[in-house]
């Protein structure tokens, strides 16, 4: 029986690695992409002083990251070996074997640079019209950190530990006091209370940092991160990405690495997506973590029309038909409505009401008619009558809660929008953790690269490989016959004998 043969391995041949690459592989659109980039004015270090071993240039490592993340590797030590037994990556790095510790610090050490590509991937994509710029979608997500739930510490945690600890030396002492003549067993006691007043000593300077600080929480391995609420009752030590994304393509435009929660994100978000966009005639979408009237207030000095779904009642009466919903506010008389018909009025004051780090003015509305009400036990259970405080954005509030009910199918679109890179990035590329470690400037640093990979992915499935090409080499052209201008402009100024017309030519 005849079977297909391979090569003989010991046969010489001539190897040329271009050959080896199809001209359709996007590798080569990686190559266009970032050799269309000038460096330079991103951040990256381009310029070295002539001394010891030469430097690895910026561009070849931002190829090795770009084609990393859109293959799924993020870890310097895989791209390294890629470096060796890929031919993509060969030809990509022409035969360059940076070492791990190489790739690891170039990322480390350029975060607001790698933003920056970022943001070159999303003027690439309003070039080619993949950005509607009429309807943005906004929402996060828990990305863990390289910090473990054991090293995370509250004060709570820290009380707790510390009262185990004099637990058992207090246990350990009353051993050492109860042995007589075992000195095995004295020795292990005396170096059992060392062990955990050494333990004390360290929880007691965590909880200092805490103080001084005013945290509430502190993590050891990753100072910045924070054990946040990822679903339902489940947290973990991680970061929180705010992202902005446009529903035309499904294509994030901005993202914002954080370790707080959602409430106090919008507004700043919605004003970055407005300079982004160059334009405040947009809709936002956003889900009820955002509902914040602070961020309502913010949104409309932005001029930027937000919808935001609304949250459940906090707290209901005692009969539900009673609750604060079914008071009817006239904004002329400065006052409500109960279902029984009686007037609550306000004194005219602001009180201010703390919410978190949050103070907010409120103005209280009550009446007198509450104690011979027939109806006080189904409306409340204050025994000095019912109440009511109304935010002074309560206005905007309920802005928002008319425009909800009235393009609730628009709302609707919100889901699909934003969680469309999510899925793909976290479920598809399994990059539900954040790669560095220590600060969230290295994690900013991953992130950018994340969404970068993101952005790429979908141009490159979007935009026919024809287009992108003569894009890019366009883009090349006007830098090369810029850069040749600027040098012989710059040789004349320089000659004594400069030939000005011919400067006024190039010019």
């Amino acid at each position: 029986m005849k079977f297909i043969k391979g090569k003989d391995r010991n046969q010489t041949e001539f190897f040329c690695l271009d050959q080896t690459i199809e001209q359709d592989n996007e590798v080569r659109l990686i190559d266009l992409f970032v050799g269309s980039l000038t460096l330079n004015d991103y951040g990256f270090k381009t310029e070295f002083i002539e001394n010891g071993r030469p430097a690895y240039h910026p561009s070849d490592l931002l190829r090795l990251f770009i084609y990393g993340y859109l293959n799924r590797i993020r870890s310097s030590r895989h791209l390294e070996r890629e470096c060796k037994r890929n031919l993509e990556v060969m030809w990509l790095m022409c035969g360059l074997i940076p070492d791990h510790n190489t790739i690891a610090n170039f990322r480390k050490n350029n975060s607001k640079s790698i933003r920056k590509v970022f943001r070159a991937t999303v003027q690439l994509a309003k070039h080619f019209d993949l950005i509607g710029g009429k309807l943005i979608a906004g929402d996060s997500t828990k990305m863990r950190a390289q910090n473990s739930k054991k090293n995370n510490f509250n004060e709570r945690k820290i009380e707790r530990h510390l009262a185990y600890i004099d637990a058992k030396v207090e246990e350990y002492s009353a051993i050492l006091a109860a042995e007589d003549g075992d000195n095995y067993k004295k020795q292990e006691a005396q170096n059992k209370i060392q062990k955990h007043l050494h333990q004390r000593a360290k929880y007691e300077q965590l909880q200092e940092e805490l103080n001084q600080s005013g945290e509430v929480q502190i993590s050891t391995s990753d100072p910045d991160s924070r054990q946040l609420i990822t679903r339902n009752t489940i947290t973990e030590v991680a970061y929180n990405i705010q992202t902005t994304v446009d529903a035309k393509h499904n294509i994030p435009i901005d993202f914002k690495v954080t370790n707080e929660n959602d409430s106090k994100a919008m507004g700043r978000m919605v004003r970055r997506a407005k300079t982004i966009l160059k334009k405040s005639d947009f809709t936002a979408l956003y889900d009820k973590g955002y509902h914040t009237g602070t961020e309502f207030d913010y949104a409309h000095k932005q001029g930027v029309e937000v919808i935001v779904a609304f949250p459940g009642v906090a707290s209901h009466a005692p009969d539900m038909t009673f609750d604060v919903e079914h008071f009817t506010y006239d904004k002329t008389l400065d006052e409500y409505t109960c279902p029984a018909g009686e007037k609550l009025t306000s004194n005219g004051s602001w009180y201010n009401k703390k919410s978190g780090k949050t103070i907010n003015r409120v103005k209280h509305y009550k009446t007198k008619a509450c104690k011979s009400c027939d109806f006080f036990e189904r409306c409340t259970k204050n025994k000095a009558g019912r109440l009511i405080e109304r935010s002074e954005h309560m206005d905007l509030i309920e802005a928002n809660k008319k425009r909800l009910n009235e393009q609730m199918e628009l709302y609707r679109k919100r889901q699909a929008i934003v969680e469309h890179p999510y899925g793909v990035i976290k479920r598809q590329w399994d990059f539900y953790y954040i790669m560095t470690k220590k600060t969230m400037k290295h994690a900013v640093a991953d992130v950018g690269m994340i969404f970068t990979a993101y952005n790429l992915r979908r141009i490159f499935n979007l935009v026919s490989q024809n287009e992108l090409k003569a894009h890019f080499k366009h883009i090349g052209r006007c830098f090369y016959t810029f850069k040749r201008q600027f040098a012989v402009i710059d040789a004349l100024l320089s000659s004594k004998t400069g030939n000005y017309r011919l400067i006024l030519q190039i010019s």
